[in-house]
């Protein structure tokens, strides 16, 4: 399984990130989609205050449907927007331990 986090900025507006997260319900018809979550309240670390607002997480069956999804037309389209909140996305498998 691979898993996707896309990490948001304390900086972002409020209303920006709302209308990305109001487009996330097009990727939950995405082929090899096993779930899409997002954090709700504040982020906490012990290291102190995090630099991040808000986090998706968004889990994949294999590299080749995150890879599929990237390329869809819906991906590119939102792909600007993205970029302007700041978004840090990391791609990752997972494995039990």
């Amino acid at each position: 399984m691979v898993h996707t986090l896309i990490l948001f900025p304390k900086s972002i507006d409020a209303q920006a990130l709302n209308r990305f997260f109001s487009s996330t319900d097009l990727l939950k018809q995405t082929h090899g989609l096993r779930s899409v979550q997002q954090s709700e309240g504040d982020i906490m670390s012990p290291m102190g205050p995090p630099p991040y607002s808000k986090v998706i997480e968004v889990n994949f069956d294999s590299h080749e449907d995150v890879f599929a999804f990237a390329q869809s037309a819906e991906a590119q389209a939102g792909k600007e927007d993205l970029k302007s909140l700041g978004g840090l996305i990391l791609i990752y498998d997972v494995s039990d331990v």
